[in-house]
């Protein structure tokens, strides 16, 4: 993607922290990460970008070059803005980029003060770029915005109500997992196909939007290979509320997943609150890939919390998902329902992958599926 704009008497380029180009004709000399104005941005191809860029900023035989990773939650304005952090405003359209303004040498910024002087800017994905998939209900409409834009690129799309997932989608999972932007509506009584792609998609690392989920609680769930319900939202917390009745209590003693919004820091406090449950505890945390929709990977809780300590982003707020306690803390025996749901059409290996979040091996899954297969011929020669 080129943009293409030109030089200003008042750049100064002397900002340490961003790049910007503009769209503005003028601009004063306050305006220190400005290297470009009287840009004209083509919204669609840069709402298409995603992933690790390359950078490339040119004026006349002037060059520099940089890295830097496209925002997810971009909107395209009348400006672009690369940040070396990784600050992930609406504004921002590239953070941790290794390329900002006051990187350029003195010659460089001459050459963006003549307004005479074209000065471009190109952005070029860096591979791989994997499969994008569009799931959405029947008879619903189109997306708005940047998902509107990515439904009519997408590499595949799944309807949530046929009896089949097309070819196309099968072989996304099978070319490194999907992207899938869930389109707003109900995400309950899905087709029986469905669900299974969904829960192969979340077991191979997909990520999942859904636009309409401002909390970011459905992707999370969807992600981590869990169904939307039974589970407890706690919704935007922090450090004090986790500790303080009544969520400590929910986190200790839920026997579904605990969904909560909260900085990543603030995670310590969980093994104050778990005491006891700390180490066998599992967590979904992001996965610290910047693209589109929400992934996860399950990590032991006391290794997630290492991970994130003084770490980069610590500050930063993720969507994280608590596994229940191991099969102690489950009032309700599934082991009866499992043959049944395999009467049902639902294979074992998609039941796997949904109940391993439980602390459900495929072990146990075959024991119990074993059990009623003997209890089922016992009755039979009963009979006879």
């Amino acid at each position: 993607m080129k943009i293409h704009a030109r030089g200003h008497e008042n750049v100064r380029a002397t900002h340490a922290k961003t790049l910007e180009i503009t769209g503005e004709r003028d601009i004063t000399a306050r305006a220190t990460c400005v290297v470009g104005v009287g840009a004209a941005f083509d919204e669609q191809g840069l709402a298409l970008l995603r992933g690790p860029v390359a950078v490339r900023l040119s004026a006349g035989p002037h060059l520099a070059t940089g890295t830097a990773v496209v925002n997810p939650h971009h909107e395209v304005t009348d400006r672009l803005v690369l940040r070396r952090s990784d600050h992930a405003s609406p504004d921002t359209f590239a953070f941790r980029s290794t390329l900002v303004a006051s990187d350029l040498d003195p010659d460089f910024v001459t050459a963006l003060g003549d307004p005479a002087n074209e000065v471009t800017l190109t952005l070029t994905e860096t591979g791989p770029r994997r499969p994008l998939v569009l799931v959405h209900r029947r008879d619903l409409p189109e997306p708005q915005g940047r998902p509107g834009l990515l439904w009519r690129t997408a590499d595949a799309s799944v309807d949530l109500d046929a009896a089949r997932v097309p070819d196309e989608a099968r072989t996304a999972l099978a070319d490194g997992g999907v992207i899938a932007a869930s389109v707003s509506g109900p995400l309950e009584g899905v087709s029986q196909a469905a669900g299974a792609w969904l829960a192969e998609a979340a077991g191979q690392g997909a990520r999942f939007e859904v636009p309409a989920d401002a909390t970011g609680t459905v992707p999370a769930l969807l992600a981590a290979g869990l169904p939307l319900a039974p589970a407890v939202h706690l919704g935007r917390t922090g450090r004090r509320a986790l500790a303080a009745p009544p969520h400590a209590e929910l986190l200790r003693t839920a026997p579904v997943p605990v969904v909560f919004r909260a900085p990543a820091a603030d995670l310590g406090v969980l093994a104050e609150v778990l005491a006891g449950s700390f180490e066998d505890r599992r967590i979904a945390v992001p996965d610290g890939h910047a693209d589109l929709g929400h992934g996860v990977r399950w990590l032991p809780l006391p290794e997630a919390v290492a991970a994130v300590a003084g770490g980069q982003g610590a500050e930063e707020e993720g969507v994280f998902v608590l596994a229940p306690p191991e099969r102690g803390a489950w009032n309700v025996d599934l082991r009866p329902l499992l043959p049944l749901l395999v009467e049902q059409g639902v294979t074992a290996r998609t039941l796997s992958t949904v109940l391993r979040p439980f602390g459900i091996s495929r072990r146990d899954l075959y024991d119990a599926l074993g059990d009623a297969q003997g209890s089922q011929n016992k009755g039979r020669k009963e009979k006879k």
